[in-house]
This record gives C-alpha cells, structure tokens and sequence, in this order.
C-alpha cells in the first residue's frame, strides 16, 4: 500500500453540503483564531509578502469589476476594498494556523470550542442557504 487516497462521492447534496458548510465553519474559527495570534504576536507572515498578496489581489479584483461593467474609479475602489478584506481573511487563517500549531489551542477549553464549531456550523449554513436563495434569483 503505497498511500491512502480518500475518495468523496460529492454528487450527493446532503454530503456535498455538509462538507461545504464543515469547510466554512473550519475557515471561521481559523480566522477568530487568527485574530487572537494577531493581538498576541503580531503580524504571522512578512509585511512585504502581506503587500505583495494585497497588490496582487487589488489587480485581480480591479480586472474583475471592469470586465463586469463597473466604471473606472469605481472599479478601483471596489478592487482596493476586496482586497483589503481578502487579503486580511488569508493573514489571519495564517495566524490561526500558527496558533494552533504552536499550541494555542490548549489555553481554550474543549467545550468553548464545540461550541465555537457548532455556531459557525449553524452560521455557516444560514450563510449557504442565503446565497444559494440569492444567486438562484439573479
């Protein structure tokens, strides 16, 4: 046996989306836990690599509203705003990655972080069901 490859049929929508919403409610802890690593230690990665990521996805999200129709300054500005906020959502699951790496995890309860689960659980499926809703209407 060379390696374990593990295979998940994702045609069943009641796996499919118990996945998805697992996945979402594994990033929200990520980030919590990453902000608590950015009040404690500070910043996880270089500050020219979070630029570099910012500047990158600011081209990306720049590109993307003009070809979506959006005008000039506005493009601009929509592409600064996202990145911004992506390129804090990727800073701090890469915080909480190094916190509970480097045994972060041990000063939080087990119950506070079933719990923790659980609500973003819950929160993660009000969120799918929400865009599901407002995407099948556009």
């Amino acid at each position: 046996m060379e390696g374990w490859i593990i295979q998940i049929n994702l045609e069943n929508y009641f796996l499919r989306t118990l996945v998805l919403v697992v996945g979402m409610s594994l990033t929200m802890i990520a980030v919590a836990l990453g902000i608590i690593y950015l009040f404690e230690t500070g910043l996880p990665m270089p500050a020219p690599l979070i630029l570099l990521i910012f500047a990158v996805l600011f081209i990306l999200g720049t590109t993307f509203l003009e070809a979506r129709g959006a005008v000039h300054p506005w493009s601009l500005i929509g592409g600064a705003v996202s990145s911004i906020a992506i390129t804090f959502i990727v800073t701090a699951i890469t915080g909480g990655i190094l916190y509970a790496a480097t045994g972060g995890l041990s000063a939080i309860h087990f119950e506070t972080v079933l719990y923790s689960i659980s609500a973003c659980m819950i929160v993660s499926m009000i969120t799918l069901n929400f865009a599901h809703y407002k995407l099948q209407y556009i």
